[in-house]
């Protein structure tokens, strides 16, 4: 693919998740990641063995750069911004300028990004601030943003590699024998995110067209998945952290995507 595609993922393995057979045909890609992938409480850290959060980050970014490798994705730009795990709803409008600043300078036609689904704080930021970023844009002619499919609560617990029920035309990707046998060696790299990656299945790869989103709304009932692992960011607590951030950006109109919007 010669368009110029931006990829923006919360943590490092999220691309490998959402997109990591697709990572090598992108040609002049950008993949953004907005977390380091260490919470900066050090729990994670210590219980894999890293004596700080730090050291933990550093190998989280090593795993990357080896699963890159595997991908045969070589020609990938990356830059991160380094926020500590879990910690990206803190400063949404920061996040989502930093993102706008980028989108202007880099010009994509696309940006690739994680639906609004609950599973993860980082994972919500990620699409607020995408969202928000091209709205902020939208005079320059903002990219089309598009979904890979991340996990979120399920009726009968987590559910990985599909989307939550919404509009947009799902593209489902079946990954051939090459390609599943690409991603297995990618997900391999991530040692440390063993028993999290175990879950995900590699026979597809999804993605829709990103819906409007009210993310001053719970993306679905119930409680949300990052709810129900003892962490200290509630859905509320993030809500309340969207609807300030939309205020302070000035986008607290109303609920907006670019939704097809074409300049070139």
């Amino acid at each position: 693919m010669e368009a110029p595609i931006a990829i923006v993922a919360a943590h490092p393995d999220d691309e490998t998740i959402g997109l990591g057979a697709q990572l090598r045909r992108f040609r002049r890609g950008l993949l953004v990641h907005v977390t380091d992938g260490a919470p900066a409480n050090g729990r994670d850290a210590r219980a894999r063995g890293f004596a700080t959060a730090q050291d933990y980050a550093a190998a989280r970014s090593a795993e990357l750069a080896a699963a890159l490798v595997a991908a045969d994705a070589g020609n990938l730009r990356r830059t991160a911004f380094g926020v500590p795990d879990q910690q990206a709803w803190r400063d949404l409008a920061g996040l989502a300028g930093r993102i706008a600043e980028l989108l202007d300078a880099e010009r994509p036609h696309a940006v690739i990004t994680h639906p609004y689904e609950g599973g993860h704080p980082d994972h919500d930021a990620a699409a607020f601030a995408v969202h928000a970023a091209c709205r902020l844009l939208r005079s320059r002619c903002p990219p089309a943003i598009i979904e890979m499919a991340s996990y979120h609560a399920g009726d009968a617990g987590l559910s990985c590699g599909v989307f939550l029920p919404g509009p947009g035309e799902i593209l489902e990707i079946a990954l051939g024998r090459d390609d599943r046998a690409r991603k297995r060696r990618m997900f391999a790299c991530f040692r440390t995110q063993e028993e999290v990656l175990a879950p995900f299945p590699i026979g597809a790869e999804r993605f829709r067209p990103a819906p409007l989103y009210d993310f001053t709304r719970p993306p679905h009932l119930g409680a949300l998945w990052y709810e129900r692992l003892g962490w200290d960011v509630t859905g509320a607590d993030w809500r309340r952290a969207a609807a300030a951030a939309l205020t302070e950006l000035g986008l607290d109109d109303r609920p907006s995507n670019t939704g097809g919007l074409r300049c070139r």
